[in-house]
């Protein structure tokens, strides 16, 4: 039986076929596509909801887990500053997990590493149990715990933007990772019920002055608060695992750039300004979600009215990775970073300046509003650029890719750690974290956006294998002027 194939490359007509009959196969292929489109989105955005826990829920626990390190200590003290090192464990491991989870992807199937990294996230949740009595094997927990959910971020990416289009990945890299930035609205209210359920403010410690919990049902509850996590996150997790497939029928569209071998994005200069912006733009990141609270403790006197900013900080964040990608996938690279990198430095400066505010009314309420948009700039970053990546240097590989820029947040991670640790007073971190922002927006300026015909021409002249080149439908306007450039090359 003669079939035409029909030009959508979706369907097949059948000569005896009516025209109804038809229509009604193409009407439910593309139900069945949509459906898992949006099955598979929703699956990866919502099996990181427990993982963004652990990053942004470490806003809301900090006081405790600090509180209850000096209630262990024998000399009931312990460095505030140890808290940022947990944070930069958390990183480093997120970080590494990402190139390797890139790796593994070639050899094998994404639901594999994702079943893999939530088995080892959700016991190191467990274990957390034991090892919150030192700051030592809490920074190894932290470490591990970065790992594994780095194991699930990378392929949540992969698979989620295997089912979308050319011009879609910033929109569509903020909507995978929007469960993550949105958990801390449902997991750090729920920490902070359970661990202090009846609002006890913090006392200064007699032995250095710092603020603390010293209530015992306050203390009691904080390595129990691991267990049930632990139990609530692998219920969640466990299930989407197997939902995790990348798209077996779209083709993959073209890009504008090589994408066959990895190293070729270390000859770029964009590569190295790009890892240098992720890299000091996750320092306001890490002190907003290190230290906005601890700040806001020193003129707030509510620990649930914190604990609530704080936890709808996560509407913020998730609201704020899909607007700037979207920003990306219709402006470019340039203008949203440089916009991104302003606003956050007047967001962290603005919190800071809300202390000084004298209306009691107007204080907290100053503060909630550049908290809020703190985070909400902050994590643009998470949509802007796994839509960078593609752009520049390809779809190919982009899990070890991105891993690589993303190892650019275990550097910010300890740049912040040392800031914290050397800075002590809040006016110079502050103004230290704002000149950052400056340094950024001004990095940002410095980025190419687009490939000029040379470049493209270049590119062919120094390639003699085409399938070392993806053409862009740009340069196949203009091929016929670079292959004479060629034929003279070679005459000479």
């Amino acid at each position: 039986m003669n079939r035409l194939q029909c030009p959508c490359s979706a369907c097949v007509y059948r000569p005896r076929m009516g025209n109804s009959l038809i229509k009604w196969e193409n009407i439910i292929k593309g139900a069945i596509s949509r459906s898992r489109f949006i099955v598979t989105i929703l699956s990866c955005s919502i099996i990181l909801v427990p993982a963004g826990g652990v990053t942004y829920g470490f806003t809301s626990i900090d006081p405790y887990l600090y509180s209850y390190l000096v209630s262990v200590s024998p000399d009931h003290t312990a460095n505030k500053s140890s808290l940022s090192w947990m944070y930069s464990a958390l990183m480093s491991g997120q970080a590494i997990a990402m190139i390797t989870g890139g790796f593994l992807e070639r050899k094998f199937s994404t639901r594999s590493i994702t079943l893999c990294g939530v088995a080892l996230f959700n016991i190191n949740l467990f274990l957390m149990y034991f090892s919150c009595s030192t700051v030592f094997s809490l920074v190894l927990s932290y470490l591990l715990a970065g790992f594994t959910l780095g194991l699930m971020y990378v392929t949540s990416l992969v698979v989620g933007l295997s089912w979308t289009e050319k011009g879609y990945h910033g929109i569509l890299s903020g909507i995978l990772s929007l469960g993550y930035g949105l958990s801390s609205v449902f997991i750090s209210p729920l920490q902070t019920l359970y661990v202090n359920p009846n609002n006890f403010d913090p006392t200064k410690n007699p032995v250095d002055g710092e603020l603390i919990f010293t209530q015992a049902s306050v203390l009691r509850r904080v390595p129990t608060m691991f267990i049930l996590f632990s139990i609530f996150s692998a219920i969640i997790q466990i299930p989407l695992s197997f939902l995790l497939v990348k798209n077996p029928d779209i083709p993959r569209p073209e890009t504008m750039v090589k994408c066959d071998h990895v190293v070729d994005m270390f000859r770029k200069p964009r590569f190295y300004i790009l890892f240098l912006i992720f890299a000091l733009n996750k320092l306001p990141l890490a002190y907003i979600g290190s230290y906005a609270k601890i700040y806001g403790e020193t003129f707030i006197h509510d620990d649930l009215l914190l604990s609530v900013v704080m936890g709808l900080c996560g509407v913020f964040n998730a609201i704020g990775r899909p607007f700037w990608g979207h920003l990306h996938d219709r402006y470019g690279v340039k203008f949203p970073l440089f916009a991104l990198c302003i606003a956050t430095g007047l967001s962290i400066l603005a919190s800071y300046l809300s202390k000084f505010v004298k209306t009691e009314t107007t204080c907290p309420v100053l503060f909630t509003i550049s908290v809020w948009s703190s985070y909400f700039c902050c994590t643009g970053n998470y949509g802007i650029m796994p839509a960078a990546v593609i752009q520049f240097f390809g779809e190919e590989d982009f899990g070890i890719k991105y891993g690589i820029i993303y190892l650019s947040q275990a550097l910010g991670a300890v740049l912040s750690s040392i800031y914290t640790s050397f800075i002590p007073f809040w006016m110079p971190l502050v103004l230290s974290i704002v000149f950052t922002c400056v340094v950024s927006a001004l990095l940002s300026l410095m980025l190419r956006t687009t490939e000029t015909l040379d470049d493209q021409a270049r590119a062919l002249l120094n390639n003699d294998s085409s399938e070392s080149l993806v053409i862009s439908k740009e340069f196949e306007l203009h091929r016929e002027g670079a292959l004479e450039l060629k034929a003279v090359k070679g005459k000479d």
